[in-house]
């Protein structure tokens, strides 16, 4: 008998200890008040204890208090991860709640994603002004064929919000929209522009404006900054030439997992003009969004035939610092194994980071490699010396010579037009661009860093209008 009350007394013990309740309770009355949740609607919880499945565990309010509740049991000590859901799939913000399970049955009280203050909403006019300068000196953005929309979550993120040219400034384009509101909300916006080559969205991540006191007691809002929020001290200050190169060794198809059989075909796509994204799916269609790389020697290649394939592509004055870009194998060819984004999965790009004083450099990706990639090669800013105009076409011999790795070349022009300094070794492969656009008369100097070349002897040339000059120089490690 004795035995049997300590067994009894132990299981009552165990579950005591172990096996607990928890009482789950979100205010939703918040919400409710700010336009945010319609009383009657679904509420749900999801976490690590019911594999995150929406519309497992349904939370109830019974007595009409815009308090939901569900009971739950779990064992003492158990860490427990989770967010509420209110109608369908709208879950709330980042990042998960935790909780520990204590012993002795409890409760875990919230409001709606944290947020406790009642508000009133009102319906104010926001005013959105955006400066297109840069976009527009850069000929990314044409007024004539362009238009400039609004998108947030105040309007599903849709492209109805279009801004119009101010009468008093024609770089900015505004819009005002009446926004139903309150005091303390955060909105998350973007601007974007569409035109012939499709839509150009600014850079993530999205712009947030928060409504203030003064917004509401005015009933109006104006917001202003730059398309992407561009200075000079975050876009290049001159045009940047990049010589793109993949190594196509080896290549396997993202898509069926299986080395391409030859490689007949490389393009490049990206996010920042000249460069261009394809729709959905990239078909062969927008091969004309595409930039064709080669392996012949020639736009840029160095080597023929060495399977890295290599293309010049000069980006505009006014190019934002980092550049999204991916490649794609055998366009529109039966090989490209199933499809023509096939690179990696999607999502999975390449980056380049530039420099504000940036002219020219040369990165060396390989197929499939993804990620954030150093340049080489680096050409930085071509600084005019002031000097007065020169009486003849010169260019000097590099200093430090011999050099590792970098040295100044110094060149003269009396005459303004196009300016190209182009490096090579001595098969008369080009290596690098030092200069290739148009230029004063005067006098300048331009840094050369080839960090990436072998010791040996190089060949620098200039051509400008009728003149051209080759001199020599040596790269000593």
């Amino acid at each position: 008998m004795n035995k049997l009350l300590g067994l009894i007394t132990f299981i009552l013990l165990v579950n005591f200890t172990f096996a607990q309740t928890v009482e789950f309770q979100v205010d939703m009355g918040v919400a409710a008040s700010k336009g945010q949740f319609t009383v009657g609607d679904e509420v749900k919880i999801a976490g690590n204890f019911n594999s995150w499945n929406n519309g497992a565990d349904v939370m109830t309010d019974l007595d009409g208090d815009t308090v939901y509740t569900i009971t739950k049991t779990f064992n003492v000590g158990d860490t427990l991860y989770f967010k509420y859901i209110k109608r369908a799939d709208n879950w709330e913000n980042d990042p998960n709640r935790e909780y520990i399970v204590p012993s002795g049955n409890s409760t875990y009280f919230a409001y709606w994603n944290n947020d406790d203050q009642y508000a009133v909403p009102d319906s104010i006019d926001v005013t959105f002004s955006c400066n297109m300068e840069f976009e527009i000196v850069s000929n990314r953005f044409n007024p004539s064929t362009d238009t400039l929309s609004v998108r947030g979550s105040f309007n599903s993120w849709g492209a109805s919000d279009l801004l119009s040219q101010s009468l008093t400034d024609p770089n900015v384009y505004e819009g005002t929209y009446r926004i139903y509101t309150y005091e303390g909300e955060t909105f998350n916006y973007k601007y974007a522009y569409f035109g012939p080559n499709g839509t150009t969205w600014e850079n993530d991540p999205n712009k947030t404006y928060m409504i203030t006191a003064d917004d509401m007691n005015f009933g109006a809002a104006f917001i202003a900054r730059t398309f992407n929020d561009a200075t000079l001290s975050t876009v290049t200050n001159f045009p940047v030439t990049i010589k793109f190169t993949v190594n196509m060794a080896g290549a396997i198809s993202a898509i069926n997992l299986l080395p391409f059989p030859s490689i007949d075909d490389v393009r490049l796509c990206g996010a920042n003009a000249p460069l261009q994204w394809p729709a959905g799916g990239w078909p062969n269609a927008d091969s004309i969004r595409t930039i064709k790389l080669y392996d012949n020697g020639t736009n840029g290649d160095v080597t023929a035939g060495d399977n890295i394939w290599s293309r010049d592509v000069t980006f505009p004055q006014y190019s934002p610092l980092r550049i999204q870009y991916k490649y794609g194998a055998n366009w529109g060819l039966a090989s490209n194994g199933g499809g023509n984004d096939n690179e990696n999965g999607v999502g999975a790009d390449h980056f380049i980071d530039f420099t504000t004083d940036l002219v020219s450099a040369t990165v060396e990706n390989v197929f499939g490699t993804m990620g954030t990639h150093t340049l080489v090669n680096v050409v930085t800013d071509v600084r005019d010396l002031q000097s007065g105009i020169p009486a003849t076409y010169e260019l000097s011999q590099n200093y430090p010579n011999p050099f590792n790795p970098s040295t100044q070349i110094r060149f003269a022009i009396p005459e303004a037009g196009n300016v190209s300094i182009r490096v090579f070794n001595t098969l008369g492969q080009e290596v690098a661009t030092l200069v290739s656009d148009y230029r004063n008369a005067g006098n300048y100097e331009v840094d050369f860093h080839a960090s990436n070349l072998s010791s040996g002897i190089y060949f620098y040339t200039i051509t400008a209008n009728n003149f051209t000059q080759t001199n020599k120089m040596m790269m000593l490690k």
